[in-house]
């Protein structure tokens, strides 16, 4: 049985809407990264195309529960093209107007779980010996981002966020624009063909075990600060809760709000963790 023990989703900017997404159910639970719109204005007359976009697919994956995961992402990738279009009046010819998002999906299994992603989710299991296992994006995606950010911030001084910047900006449309093209990285979208790129995987856990699914704004405090590693990171959810973590994460990011010793686009970002019981 899969049940939920706690669920945190703080929005990155508390002036804004929170681009991020999660469900349950009695089998499955996913956790869904809108990309951050890097246009002004949004298309599908929603806080933004990205809140749309995480809202919109965590929705109805509720209607989808019998379909294999494959076929469930599949579907409902197709399904939000068409509103999308609808809203919108069309794809626009920028494609780094193109709303994506990140996703983990899951499902209980005889074995533990099985279950795909897409972009930069993560998942972390600790199983009944305390063994961990982890699946979703790696380190090195987290400090290329960092390096990234690092290159742009030399570029040119001002009070806005780094990725509002000019010359951050342009680099950001850029790579948004490379998705989900052939050679390129993957995230889901609203090219159902996307879902041929998912990563399949199983972990084999022992009962009772553990998972945290978070997306990358919450697996920070592994990937980017070093707070904790992997295994520590779902001990401390279990022992001080979701809550305490996501206070220690603003902690470390208020505390270094130029990005001086933690290079990054934004001074937070929205950040979803949700812990699992699998028995």
């Amino acid at each position: 049985m899969l049940t939920v023990v706690e669920a945190i989703s703080l929005a990155g900017d508390r002036q804004k809407q929170n681009d991020d997404a999660f469900g349950v159910t009695r089998r499955r639970a996913w956790v869904i990264d809108g990309a951050t719109d890097l246009h002004d204005e949004p298309l599908t007359g929603s806080a933004s195309d990205a809140a749309w976009l995480a809202q919109w697919v965590s929705g109805h994956l509720y209607t989808h529960t019998r379909d294999a995961l494959l076929e469930a992402l599949r579907s409902v990738s197709a399904a939000a093209r068409l509103e999308f279009l609808e809203k919108a009046g069309g794809m626009p010819q920028e494609r780094w107007k193109w709303p994506v998002a990140s996703i983990a999906y899951l499902e209980q299994s005889t074995e533990g779980v099985r279950g795909l992603d897409l972009g930069d989710c993560r998942v972390v299991a600790l199983d009944a010996h305390g063994a961990a296992q982890s699946v979703g994006a790696a380190q090195d995606k987290a400090e290329s981002n960092a390096a990234r950010a690092a290159q742009q911030a030399t570029a040119g001084q001002d009070e806005k966020p780094l990725y509002l910047r000019d010359a951050a900006l342009a680099r950001l449309r850029e790579g948004r624009a490379q998705l989900n093209q052939p050679g390129a990285r993957w995230t889901f979208s609203l090219d159902p063909a996307c879902v041929a790129h998912a990563r399949p995987w199983t972990l084999t856990l022992e009962r009772p075990a553990h998972l945290l699914m978070m997306t990358d704004g919450f697996a920070a405090l592994t990937d980017r600060y070093g707070a904790y590693d992997e295994a520590g990171l779902v001990r401390a959810a279990l022992d001080k809760g979701l809550h305490e973590l996501g206070r220690e994460l603003r902690n470390i990011e208020t505390a270094d709000a130029d990005g001086a010793r933690h290079p990054r686009f934004k001074p937070s970002d929205d950040a979803t963790a949700l812990l699992l019981r699998l028995t």
